[in-house]
C-alpha cells in the first residue's frame, strides 16, 4: 500500500468528480517501447497515442505515471484508487480483480530468440509446441509478464523451469547471449525496437520463427474496480468508434 499513497493524494479531487461530466483517471504504463515509454517526462509509444485518443473521446482527463508492471498489478488488485493501465493481456487471474475494456490492440505472434549454438536445432523442430516439451533446451522468461494463455501454459510445463529476468526484455536477451538460457519468447514489436541498439548486432542470438506459434494476443485497458461501470462503458464506446489497432 505504501506505493499507492502518493496517487491517493493526487487523485482525490478527480475521484470525487466521477459522476461529473469530466473524469480524472490515473493511467499507469510500463517502460515497454515501442508500445509505452517516456520521452522528456511525457508518455510516448504507439499504444500511448491510442490511449490518449480513447481518453479524449471518452471525456476522461489522464494523470500519467510510468510504473513497473508488477507494481501496477499490485495497484489494480489493491483497488484503493481508480487506475487503468493500457496494453495488458486479459488472463483469468487478472480478470478476478480488474475490469477490462474492449480490446485496443492485437499483437503479432511471438518469435523465439535463441542462442546461436542451438538456433539450428530449434528450427528443425516441426512445431512450436515441441520446443516446450524438449528437455534439451533451457527457457528464459521475464518476471511478472504474461505471454498469452497458450504460451504461459507451455512455459509452465517445460521440463526445465524457466530462469527469470527481473527488469526488461533486453536483460533477458543478454541472458540468452551469455547462454545462461537457450531461448526466450519475444514480442515482434519489442524485437524490432531492440534491434535499434547497435550492441544487439554483435550478440550471438538468432530469431527463430516456428510454424504453429499462437496468434498474437489482444491487449486491453485494465482498470481497478474503483473505475465505475459507466466510465468503463465510456471507454468501450470510444474504442468502438476509433479504428482498430493491430499489427497482425
Amino acid at each position: 500500500m505504501r506505493g499507492l499513497r502518493p496517487w491517493i493524494a493526487l487523485l482525490t479531487a478527480g475521484l470525487s468528480g466521477m459522476a461529473g461530466a469530466r473524469t480524472t483517471l490515473l493511467i499507469e504504463y510500463r517502460d515497454k517501447p515501442p508500445y509505452t515509454y517516456t520521452v522528456d517526462g511525457k508518455p510516448a509509444g504507439f499504444l500511448m497515442v491510442r490511449t490518449a485518443q480513447l481518453l479524449k473521446r471518452a471525456g476522461i482527463e489522464p494523470q500519467y505515471a510510468e510504473v513497473p508492471i508488477r507494481r501496477t498489478l499490485m495497484h489494480l488488485q489493491a483497488n484503493a484508487v481508480a487506475v487503468c493501465s493500457p496494453g495488458l493481456y486479459k488472463t483469468p487471474e487478472r480478470a478476478a480483480f480488474a475490469r477490462f475494456s474492449l480490446p485496443i490492440h492485437r499483437d503479432r505472434p511471438h518469435a523465439v530468440l535463441a542462442h546461436a549454438s542451438v538456433a539450428a536445432e530449434i528450427r528443425r523442430l516441426p512445431r512450436a509446441s515441441r520446443l516446450f516439451t524438449d528437455g534439451r533446451f533451457q527457457p528464459g522468461q521475464l518476471e511478472g509478464v504474461s505471454y498469452g494463455a497458450q504460451l504461459d501454459q507451455w512455459l509452465a510445463a517445460t521440463p526445465k523451469p524457466p530462469l527469470r529476468a527481473q527488469l526488461s526484455p533486453m536483460q533477458l536477451v543478454r541472458m540468452v547471449a551469455a547462454h545462461r538460457v537457450d531461448y526466450m519468447l519475444i514480442d515482434q514489436e519489442d524485437l524490432g525496437w531492440l534491434r535499434r541498439d547497435p550492441d544487439l548486432a554483435d550478440l550471438p542470438v538468432e530469431r527463430v520463427d516456428l510454424a504453429d506459434m499462437p496468434r498474437g494476443e489482444l491487449r486491453y485497458l485494465a482498470c481497478s474496480q474503483q473505475v465505475p461501470p459507466q466510465v468503463m462503458e465510456r471507454l468501450n464506446q470510444a474504442i468502438r468508434e476509433l479504428p482498430e489497432s493491430s499489427s497482425d
